[in-house]
């Protein structure tokens, strides 16, 4: 029977825009640097923060790992410039998101019913103040930072059980990454739920459930705690 729902929280309950996007543009902007694409630049950032998340190395706070990245970046793309001051135009957009229009009415639904959290790869402060911020009816949060791994490492979703005091076919991880919030639960034996929003195709992965934004998951919540099995 479900027990508890685990959301992640960027492209699931929080859209994150274009504010990336235009933060890398302001800082090639500062940095005389308009011959680089903004969007270039940040996917190459993407690339690497991730390299950085997977190092294995000792555990690293996102804004540490932010540090990091902008400084190898501006040796790769020769740019001469401050990179541990600029980087603080990307942190300053963290904690600014806002919700799906539909997230606060879900959360608020669901609440009534069967205990909720959050499951995510950020910086605790600024997941907080963007929750606050959109009005989220979320009590329990489990982040990067304070788990001290990120996704997919099994031990994200193992020490959230361990946490919750729940079996993998007790909870239902939701959200919008095939590999961080379907591929990775379910390799711990927790049923995902894929928030699909732009349409994509699943390739080989194999969520439980699929929805097209989070009004999809009120039906199936309602399947699942009148009984039906995970």
């Amino acid at each position: 029977m479900l027990k508890a729902i685990i959301f992640d929280a960027y492209g699931t309950l929080l859209c994150t825009g274009t504010g990336s996007v235009d933060a890398a543009g302001e800082i090639l902007a500062k940095n005389g640097r308009q011959d680089i694409s903004p969007s270039g630049f940040y996917a190459r950032w993407k690339q690497l923060h991730q390299r950085h998340m997977d190092s294995g190395g000792p555990f690293l706070t996102e804004e540490a790992i932010y540090h990091l990245d902008l400084r190898a970046l501006y040796k790769e793309y020769g740019i001469e410039g401050e990179p541990d001051q600029d980087v603080e135009i990307m942190l300053g957009i963290l904690g600014c998101r806002r919700p799906y229009p539909e997230a606060k009415a879900v959360l608020e639904a669901l609440e009534k019913q069967v205990p909720l959290c959050i499951g995510s790869i950020t910086d605790t402060a600024p997941l907080q103040q963007d929750l606050r911020r959109g009005g989220l009816p979320m009590k329990k949060l489990f982040t990067s930072e304070s788990l001290r791994c990120y996704k997919p490492d099994p031990r994200f979703y193992t020490e959230i059980l361990r946490q919750l005091g729940l079996r993998p076919l007790e909870v239902l991880f939701v959200g919008d990454s095939l590999t961080n919030d379907v591929a990775g639960p379910q390799a711990a034996g927790i049923p995902a739920c894929w928030v699909n929003r732009k349409g994509e195709h699943p390739g080989a992965f194999a969520p439980r459930y699929t929805v097209s934004d989070l009004t999809g998951l009120l039906p199936i919540a309602e399947s699942l705690l009148g009984g039906e099995s995970l």
